[in-house]
């Protein structure tokens, strides 16, 4: 696929299972489902990849969902440069995500397309958010909010990883917030005042006093580096997030 800028970007597409077809049988174009997922991976260069994705979009489509994981640019075989501290040229590549699971597999044009950022994925994800009117909100797993008490890997997340809040907390969109409960980078703690207090709706326009439209859910027992691989916790994030949606 290809962002606004030109850059070309890597994507696969994972169908989500018929529920009422064999193992055998393929999904018709007239059954797909209306929610679609974007899937956006760990720090490009920190080791993060689009396979590390894999089994939660799995997971999704074992629920009926199909999702476009993405290979961020500079990663796998997507062109451009990847940046330390995200940017909203990389948030063009979920945008372009988006637009494919809306034309390319929606079956209507009421298909719904919801961002999943792991990690640094997260970040880039907000820049995305408000970029195309398919998308309907927006689920971080394992946001890299940085807390000084996680000492010196918090403190590098709270440093790089702040620019893409303003455009988080601009949408209306509703949000949903993961967090492994033993998280390398944030606390439970800071996350929980990020929903209760820093995305609260409390005087923008139209909007009710102290009305919230994000929500934290706490994965027991997983950390950040496993909560995509393990499969106990893969298979608990993506019943939140259908639920959610």
């Amino acid at each position: 696929i290809t962002a606004d800028d030109g850059t070309r970007i890597e994507c696969a597409v994972i169908e989500h299972d018929h529920p009422h077809a064999t193992t055998s049988e393929s999904v018709s174009s007239t059954s797909r489902a209306r929610d679609w997922f974007v899937l956006a991976h760990a720090h490009p260069k920190l080791g993060g990849s689009r396979e590390m994705m894999t089994p939660l979009a799995r997971a999704l489509a074992r629920k009926g969902y199909g999702s476009v994981s993405i290979a961020l640019r500079g990663t796998s075989g997507s062109l451009g440069h990847s940046s330390w501290r995200g940017s909203p040229e990389e948030g063009a590549d979920i945008i372009a995500g988006a637009r494919l699971a809306r034309k390319c597999f929606g079956a209507t044009t009421e298909t719904r397309v919801h961002l999943i950022g792991y990690s640094y994925g997260s970040t880039i994800c907000s820049y995305a958010l408000d970029g195309d009117e398919s998308i309907a909100s927006f689920i971080a797993i394992g946001y890299p909010r940085g807390s000084y008490s996680c000492g010196f890997m918090g403190i590098g997340a709270k440093i790089l990883m702040r620019d893409s809040f303003d455009a988080l907390k601009a949408s209306r969109k509703p949000k949903l917030f993961i967090h492994p409960a033993n998280d390398d980078f944030t606390s439970q703690s800071t996350m929980e005042r990020l929903v209760s207090e820093k995305l609260s709706n409390e005087g923008m326009d139209g909007a009710e006093s102290g009305s919230v439209n994000s929500c934290l859910k706490i994965l027991p027992g997983a950390g950040h580096f496993s909560v995509v691989n393990d499969s106990r916790a893969v298979e608990d994030a993506a019943s939140m997030i259908v639920d959610f949606v």
